[in-house]
């Protein structure tokens, strides 16, 4: 027993002393990032770390080279899109289907099924927190820089790796009857559908609705089936962690340090429903900057709920439309 413990105690400190460095620079990444290009652009430091921990090594199925150059380019159109999106909402769908159709196809022959999250995260974040006058270029500025050196990082962590193909494979022939297709038609309809009503009703903080669709929305179905039934107990739970840690247990001179402990912890979650309590936590720690607790606290419950709504009625629709698609070609056949 003695030994069984001191195994696991081992096993702990070893897990701690892998992720503290990545942790610590995750910190400084932040931290520098805030004071170069303003704490209002934060959530853009955050998405430019996001992509350069998953392109590191990441394949998109063509030569490093191109996707190397793609990557700061689609990171630039990301800031620009998100900004000509605001300006009315027809012009918004307009942009919001461009923008999300070329991460989509960038994305398309990444083996993980994941690269498309840092755009498409980013694109809706930079929607939520839009910016103006020097924020903007300081935020433009940092997406150009800071990109090209994602893209250089990963030409240089995947060059041996990737293959040699050229980004003409991308605009391969596509076809309804692959599941890929038919999941990236479901989420970019369904993400428009929400993006267009968000603008035009005025919803506040819209911005949640349509991550919670992103969220739900997974390439692969076991995982959309499980998260579905997670998502809204574990965005309950993470709002009343936060109700009772900064509203009542922590005192206003600890809360930061206890954001930064929630942080590390976080980079050992692998739970869908535990990370999903973690990220209505952090939602929230940002969003009482803005808006008084109670009212960030009902709005992110109420978007989350509106959210997975629309991803069930949307699942549903799409579904009875493939099915129709695949009876009528066996009649064919």
């Amino acid at each position: 027993m003695i030994k069984l413990t001191k195994e696991k105690i081992c096993a702990v400190l070893k897990g701690i002393a892998e992720k503290l460095p990545v942790f610590l620079f995750c910190v400084l990444f932040i931290n520098g990032y805030n004071t170069w290009f303003g704490k209002e652009n934060s959530i853009v430091g955050v998405i430019l770390l996001m992509g350069l921990l998953m392109f590191l090594k990441a394949d998109f199925g063509m030569d490093a080279k191109y996707s190397a150059l793609l990557v700061p380019v689609l990171l630039v159109l990301m800031g620009l899109c998100a900004k000509l999106s605001t300006w009315s909402p027809l012009v918004g769908l307009a942009v919001d289907a461009i923008f999300l159709g070329a991460a989509l196809l960038f994305t398309r022959r990444d083996a993980t099924h994941s690269a498309y999250l840092p755009f498409f995260m980013g694109y809706l974040m930079f929607r939520g927190y839009d910016v103006t006058g020097d924020l903007f270029v300081k935020r433009m500025v940092s997406l150009t820089v800071i990109g090209c050196v994602i893209g250089l990082l990963h030409w240089l962590g995947s060059r041996k790796s990737c293959g040699h193909d050229a980004p003409t494979v991308l605009l391969a022939p596509f076809s309804l009857d692959n599941q890929w297709e038919r999941w990236a038609l479901s989420l970019l309809v369904t993400l428009l559908v929400t993006m267009l009503c968000g603008d035009l009703l005025s919803i506040p903080k819209s911005m949640w609705v349509n991550l919670t669709v992103l969220s739900l929305m997974t390439p692969i179905e076991d995982d959309l089936m499980r998260r579905r039934r997670m998502r809204i107990p574990a965005t309950i739970l993470g709002c009343v962690l936060f109700m009772a840690l900064f509203g009542w247990l922590i005192p206003p001179d600890y809360q930061t340090a206890v954001v930064l402990l929630a942080g590390f912890l976080s980079m050992f979650i692998t739970s869908y429903f535990i990370k999903t309590v973690y990220n209505s936590f952090s939602a929230l720690v940002t969003a009482t900057l803005m808006l008084p607790v109670k009212a960030a606290v009902l709005t992110r419950i109420g978007n989350n709920l509106i959210g997975a709504a629309v991803t069930l009625v949307s699942l549903f629709l799409f579904n009875r439309v493939f099915d129709r698609l695949d009876h009528r070609r066996q009649r064919v056949a």
